[in-house]
């Protein structure tokens, strides 16, 4: 199921430089974004009314993005402003436009009823707007799989004692008495697992050692329509160290989406060589998660007709598909 009407990441802030037109595809629809004189970013479709040609191959020029084809200009609310060849503008030399805004290093879009956009707020993530935490890491990656297999991904971090065995994972023996809670609270989802008198795994002790043993603690909260923070807290007598990953998935096609993960930390802050160092280790992570959903997406094929089988692990998962179906119901009776 793919809702429309929240707010979806197109791009990380980065990407999106000035004078350059960006194409995606978002929902299954063509958007170009680009910033106006002011920096601030505008959304159109990416589609010229005249001979649909790609917007996003044309420039920015005076607020406007000139199409390449025949330097059809249309402002940030997708209005046609000129047309070369003529005085005259058609009623329909318009293009879509989309709400959009820029926080936490990324931009958003609203693919659904744009009046529904002023009322419905953006994921909270305070640590991404505070001087204590460095913010300098996001990445991006194009993933070809439906959007559900990473969201379903990221609810059940049972995952990382295997399928991260040698960097961030822990020892598989624990689950044999999970200590797993999952708790739902409105449209929200919250998994703990405390493990205690344990070690640091691999990536954590090279990032920031901690005198052994220490608890830790992995805590993620989903919220639809695939926003994920992720927080992995080392601690012991005399430290406490966070680092906090929040994960957004923007549906591409039906079998495709956008994937980025924007990592938050409250140590080494001001180490911007470590800032390269740990996008380096993440990247190898979180593309071993690209690759096992992409593999189950070509394993599809085979299993269209296979009844689903589920492990007390996937509660959460549960309980996220049942809010999705909930709100995919309310949004197709609007």
């Amino acid at each position: 199921m793919m809702l429309k009407n929240v707010w979806y990441v197109a791009c990380t802030s980065q990407e999106l430089q000035a004078g350059a037109p960006l194409a995606r595809v978002i929902c299954n629809e063509p958007v170009v974004l680009f910033r106006t004189d002011n920096g601030r970013p505008s959304i159109l479709r990416d589609v010229c009314p005249h001979r649909l040609a790609p917007l996003s191959k044309g420039t920015v020029q005076n607020n406007t993005l000139r199409c390449i084809y025949h330097g059809m200009a249309f402002n940030g609310q997708g209005q046609c402003v000129s047309i070369p060849s003529q005085d005259a503008i058609p009623p329909r030399a318009h293009v879509r436009s989309y709400p959009s805004q820029e926080r936490y290093g990324l931009i958003w879009i609203f693919p659904g009823n744009p009046e529904l956009a002023s009322d419905t707020a953006l994921p909270h993530r305070p640590w991404r707007e505070s001087s204590h935490w460095n913010t300098d890491v996001v990445q991006y990656f194009n993933v070809q799989a439906n959007h559900s297999y990473m969201s379903d991904n990221l609810l059940d971090l049972s995952h990382v004692a295997f399928l991260h065995s040698a960097s961030i994972g822990f020892d598989a023996r624990r689950l044999g008495n999970d200590p797993l809670e999952v708790h739902t609270e409105g449209q929200c989802v919250r998994t703990q697992r405390i493990f205690h008198n344990t070690q640091q795994a691999p990536a954590h002790k090279a990032w920031h050692e901690l005198a052994a043993p220490i608890t830790r603690t992995q805590m993620a909260e989903w919220t639809p329509p695939g926003n994920v923070t992720v927080l992995v807290r080392n601690e012991n007598e005399s430290e406490q160290v966070d680092l906090r990953a929040d994960h957004f998935i923007t549906p591409e096609t039906d079998t495709s989406h956008h994937y980025y993960v924007a990592l938050s930390r409250n140590f080494r802050v001001n180490d911007t060589t470590f800032s390269q160092q740990l996008d380096h280790d993440t990247r190898i992570v979180h593309m071993e998660d690209v690759d096992i959903t992409q593999a189950q997406q070509r394993n599809q094929q085979w299993a269209a007709n296979d009844p689903p089988m589920g492990l007390k692990a996937d509660k959460a998962v549960r309980e996220a598909h049942a809010i999705m179906a909930l709100l995919s119901q309310a949004e197709a009776g609007q």
